[in-house]
C-alpha cells in the first residue's frame, strides 16, 4: 500500500534564504529535491545600513551592539540612521562611517501616535542608495517594516519570520505575544512559537493529516510563568465527516521541563462540528523560574481526517496580579545577539589553519596515480536512518568514474571497513577506488579531506569536518534533521534533501520510521552525481523551480 507520507498533498517547501544559505527545488528522477547552498561572502568594502531610531536611553542600551558591529565590520562602510537627538553622540563615538538623521518617533515619546513622525518619503530619501546588509537594531517590531523600503541584498532584525517575511536573518524574539483580557490575565501563544511536526504550517494554524502518528505533534515553547493557578486552552479543530467517531486519540498535557514532570493531562473528545471537548487543563505553578511545555500527542490513522492547531491560550485564574514575566534576556543583550548572529551568517566560521598540523594526504601515493579529480566518499554514519545506503553509493561512484576523470577514496571506521568494501566489489574492484576505512584516525582523516577536490557524505562528522577544512562538501540528508539547522557550514557546501511531508521527523532509529525510509529512497544516485559534477566544474548545478509552484507541478507518479 502507498504510505501516508507518500500520498500526502503537503510538501515542506524549504525557506529560500537565511543569510548563510539559499535553497532551491530541483526536479529529481524519484521526486522533488531540496538543494541547500551554504556560502560565506568574505569580500571587504560592503555597505551596511543600520537603523537605531530609539530615544536617548534606548540608544545607550544598544551602544555595545553598535560597537561590536563596528568591530565585526571594520573594513566595511557603515551608515547609521538614528533620531536627530542622537546624531551628535553617534558621531562622537565613531560607531559608524556616516550618520544620518531620521525621526521615526517624536523626541517626546509621549506624543507618538503610532505613525512615523517624519513620513516614509523622507525615510526613503534618507536611506537612498544600495546596501549589502540592512539591520534594524531595535527589539520592538514597530520599526521593522521600514526595512521593506531599503534597497538591500540582506535584511536583518529581531522577530518572527511569518510576520516579517522580507527578513533574511531573523533572531527569534524573546518576548511572548500578550493578549490582554478584561483583567489583563490572558496570554496567547501562537502556533509558530511551538515546535511542530505538523506538515502544513501557516501563520494562523498548523495542520496534520496524521501521516505522522503515535508521536508528539506539538511541543514547547518552554515558557516561564509567574506563580499562581492557570487554565490552558488548547485551540484545536478536527476536520472529519463524523468527528465524534473519527477513531483518533488526541492527548494534551502540560509538563514542567525541570524533571519532565507532567502536571496535567487529558484525552480530547469532539463535538459534532469538530470543536474539542476536555481540551482545557488547569494547573498550578508553585516554583518560580520553572519552564512549562504544552504538548499534543496523536494516535491513529483516520482516513480523510485532519487536525488543525491554532495555538494555546493561557489564563491566570489565581495568584498575584503581576504581568507575565518577560524573557530573561536584557534588551541590550538581544541586540548584541543579533549582531553576533549576523557575524556568523556573513563571515567564515573556521580559521584557514584549523587543521594545519595534520599531514596532507598524497593521493598519488594512496591511489597509485595522480588523478585529475580527488573525491572522498564517507558512505556510513552512526545511524542507519541517516545513511543513504551502500547500493546508492556504489551506483554513485560508478557514475562519477564514468563521467569524470577522478579517483575515489572511501573513508570510515575500522568496524565499517567490511561494509565499505561493498562499494569496491560492486564496481568490479576498480583500481580507481581505494578503501582506507579504519586506516586513519580522525586527525589524519582531516589531512585526507583537505587534499580532496570534493567530499560526499551523509549527515555525519566527516561532512562537518570537510566544511571546517574549506573543502567542497556535498551532504546527503535524511528527513530526520533539517540542513538549515544541522547542516555543515562552510564556504562551498551543498546539502541535498528529499521533499517529503513527514520531515523533519526527529527519529533516531530506522525501525522508528513509519514510511519505509522514503526520504532517502527519493534521492537518486543520478541526482547526487549531477550535483557532484557541477561542484567539480564550479557550476551552479541543478534546474531549480519556484518553491511555491512545486506542489502544483508534481506529476501523479512523483506524488506516489
Amino acid at each position: 500500500m502507498m504510505s501516508q507520507a507518500a500520498s500526502s498533498p503537503y510538501l515542506p517547501i524549504p525557506p529560500r534564504q537565511a543569510g548563510h544559505y539559499s535553497a532551491e527545488v530541483v526536479t529529481g528522477p524519484a521526486g522533488p529535491i531540496a538543494l541547500y547552498h551554504f556560502a560565506f561572502e568574505g569580500r571587504r568594502g560592503r555597505r551596511l545600513l543600520v537603523l537605531k531610531l530609539d530615544h536617548y536611553g534606548d540608544f545607550l542600551i544598544g551602544l555595545p551592539a553598535l560597537k561590536r558591529l563596528r568591530e565585526v565590520f571594520s573594513s566595511d562602510h557603515i551608515t547609521l540612521v538614528c533620531g536627530s537627538w542622537n546624531v551628535e553622540l553617534a558621531e562622537q563615538l565613531r560607531v559608524a562611517d556616516e550618520v544620518r538623521a531620521y525621526d521615526f518617533f517624536p523626541q517626546n515619546g509621549a506624543l507618538w501616535n503610532g505613525q512615523p513622525f517624519e513620513g516614509l518619503d523622507r525615510f526613503r530619501e534618507i536611506c537612498r542608495g544600495n546596501f549589502d546588509i540592512a539591520i534594524d537594531l531595535r527589539v520592538d517590531e514597530d520599526t521593522r517594516p521600514l526595512l521593506r523600503h531599503i534597497e538591500a541584498v540582506m535584511r536583518c532584525g529581531i522577530g518572527v519570520r511569518v510576520r516579517h517575511p522580507f527578513l533574511d536573518i531573523v533572531l527569534p524574539a524573546a518576548f511572548e505575544h500578550r493578549e490582554r483580557g478584561s483583567e489583563g490575565r490572558w496570554i496567547s501563544i501562537q502556533p509558530d512559537q511551538f515546535e511542530s511536526q505538523m506538515p502544513l504550517r501557516t501563520p494562523f494554524f498548523h495542520e496534520t493529516n496524521f501521516s505522522l502518528t503515535n508521536a508528539h505533534l506539538i511541543y514547547g515553547p518552554y515558557l516561564v510563568l509567574p506563580e499562581g493557578r492557570f487554565r490552558a486552552q488548547f485551540c484545536l479543530r478536527l476536520l472529519a465527516p463524523f468527528p465524534r467517531f473519527s477513531r483518533v486519540e488526541i492527548v494534551v498535557d502540560v509538563t514542567r521541563t525541570e524533571g519532565f514532570d507532567t502536571i496535567a493531562s487529558a484525552h480530547v473528545g469532539w463535538r459534532r462540528n469538530g470543536d474539542p471537548r476536555n481540551a482545557d487543563l488547569s494547573f498550578t505553578n508553585d516554583k518560580p523560574g520553572t519552564r512549562f511545555e504544552f504538548r499534543i500527542h496523536a494516535r491513529g490513522r483516520p482516513m480523510g481526517t485532519r487536525l488543525q492547531f491554532f495555538g494555546v491560550r493561557l489564563e491566570l485564574i489565581g495568584g498575584s496580579d503581576a504581568r507575565f514575566k518577560r524573557a530573561e534576556l536584557h534588551v541590550g543583550e538581544q541586540l548584541s545577539l543579533l549582531v553576533e548572529l549576523i557575524e556568523q551568517r556573513t563571515r567564515k566560521l573556521y580559521a584557514e589553519d584549523l587543521f594545519a598540523g595534520a599531514p596532507v594526504c598524497d593521493f598519488a601515493e594512496t591511489t597509485g596515480a595522480p588523478p585529475a579529480r580527488r573525491i572522498v566518499v564517507s558512505p556510513l554514519s552512526n545511524s542507519e536512518l541517516r545513511d543513504w545506503g551502500l547500493a546508492n553509493y556504489a551506483r554513485l561512484v560508478a557514475l562519477l568514474l564514468e563521467r569524470t576523470e577522478c579517483d575515489v577514496v572511501l573513508v570510515g571506521s575500522k568496524v565499517q571497513r567490511g561494509q565499505v568494501e561493498f562499494i569496491v566489489e560492486a564496481n568490479g574492484g576498480n583500481r580507481r577506488i581505494v578503501n582506507i576505512a579504519g586506516d586513519t584516525d580522525w586527525f589524519h582523516t582531516s589531512g585526507i579531506v583537505r587534499a580532496a577536490d570534493l567530499v560526499i557524505a551523509n549527515n555525519s562528522g566527516v561532512a562537518h569536518l570537510a566544511a571546517a577544512c574549506g573543502t567542497p562538501t556535498l551532504a546527503i540528508y535524511s528527513g530526520s534533521h533539517q540542513p538549515q539547522e544541522w547542516g555543515p557550514r562552510g564556504n562551498n557546501v551543498r546539502a541535498v534533501m528529499a521533499l517529503v511531508p513527514c520531515s523533519p521527523c526527529g527519529y533516531d532509529k530506522l525501525e522508528e520510521c513509519p514510511n519505509d525510509h522514503l526520504c532517502m529512497k527519493r534521492i537518486a544516485p543520478e541526482t547526487i552525481a549531477n550535483q557532484a559534477v557541477a561542484m567539480l566544474s564550479g557550476a551552479s548545478g541543478g534546474q531549480s523551480s519556484h518553491p511555491e509552484k512545486v506542489r502544483d507541478s508534481l506529476t501523479a507518479s512523483e506524488r506516489a
